[in-house]
């Protein structure tokens, strides 16, 4: 679990440690799906075009309500962009209770949002409409979840406290940075968090405004496209970082370069926030490949990148540190 964690902050720190060598563009998306799924043995309740969304238990007989929301990420963002940071905001409108955390979580299996549309405060849904999504149903009622109540990654995505009536705002994770690069990348893999409350008492339920609602949620994207510099570290250059071994490692690791003429070269290590942990090499080097040696005890498990520069050129490689 520890090495699985590790991997998912890569992107997240990569956007941290790089410097500023592509073009980083922000969007901001709403839904293109939202629905509650409301504790239910008929599985016949849904809220498709409601203007609420809930997540938490009610205060009578602590009946479950789990938000579920889709963004169009690969409509939004261009192909082969990597996501540097994302952040989702929702307004909660109504509460009963204190701070409770809600977490995000990826679901695994498509779903739908049909056209009911519950009565009054929307707290006790309505009668579920052709392809809504319910308690027992992905789309009612021709496919079923596999665990009642949602299939989703057990594993949170983000975490945010939320109190009082007010916005709150998820992210940026390494986990909601992975999800949404991985629905880029895989569009069809994309079914969107479900927002999960605090379901061990009674009387958690956050009311929170859907995509049809006064202040819909918003999913801010910031990603980067490759340009012309980021080009330059893939062509033969009088420099090259070659690979680095073993990768992951737990307390010492060798990073191989190469100079193809003499000059001057530095090398030097980096953590996620850009602060530099050590220098591996640095002065005059003849033609010839040679190799270093970073030794990392003293350090905490992490992302580390190498860095090495020569004049204008440079080039990172990453390399993370178990224990």
């Amino acid at each position: 679990m520890r090495r699985t964690l590790l991997y998912s902050t890569l992107l997240l720190a990569l956007a941290l440690v790089v410097p500023p060598s592509a073009a980083q563009t922000e969007v901001t998306i709403e839904p293109s799906k939202d629905n509650s799924l409301f504790e239910s043995m008929a599985g016949n309740v849904s809220n498709g075009v409601g203007v609420y969304l809930f997540a938490g238990t009610t205060a009578r007989g602590s009946e479950i309500r789990r938000a579920v929301l889709h963004f169009d990420v690969a409509g939004e963002v261009p192909v082969g962009a990597t996501i540097d940071s994302v952040k989702l905001s929702m307004m909660m409108t109504k509460t009963i209770s204190g701070n409770h955390d809600a977490t995000l979580h990826r679901l695994t299996a498509d779903w739908g949002e049909g056209n009911s549309d519950a009565p009054g405060e929307e707290g006790a849904g309505g009668t579920a409409a052709t392809g809504d999504v319910t308690w027992l149903h992905t789309f009612f009622d021709t496919g079923t979840w596999t665990n009642p109540g949602g299939d989703f990654d057990a594993t949170a995505s983000g975490t945010a406290s939320v109190g009082s009536v007010g916005s709150y705002t998820w992210g940026s994770s390494a986990g909601m940075v992975a999800d949404v690069q991985a629905w880029l990348d895989d569009a069809a893999n994309n079914f969107g968090w479900i927002l999960v409350g605090n379901e061990a008492i009674s009387g958690t339920a956050k009311r929170y405004d859907s995509r049809e609602g006064t202040n819909p949620p918003q999913l801010q994207i910031f990603y980067s496209l490759s340009t012309a510099v980021d080009d330059l570290n893939d062509l033969p250059s009088a420099v090259s970082l070659l690979s680095s071994y073993p990768n992951p490692f737990s307390q010492s690791s060798v990073v191989e370069y190469a100079v193809s003429d003499g000059r001057v070269v530095t090398l030097d290590v980096y953590d996620t926030l850009g602060r530099r942990v050590t220098t591996l090499a640095d002065g005059f080097h003849g033609p010839g490949t040679y190799q270093a040696r970073f030794d990392a005890d003293d350090l905490p498990a992490g992302v580390y990148f190498y860095r090495i520069e020569s004049g204008d050129y440079s080039r990172y490689r990453q390399v993370v540190l178990i224990r």
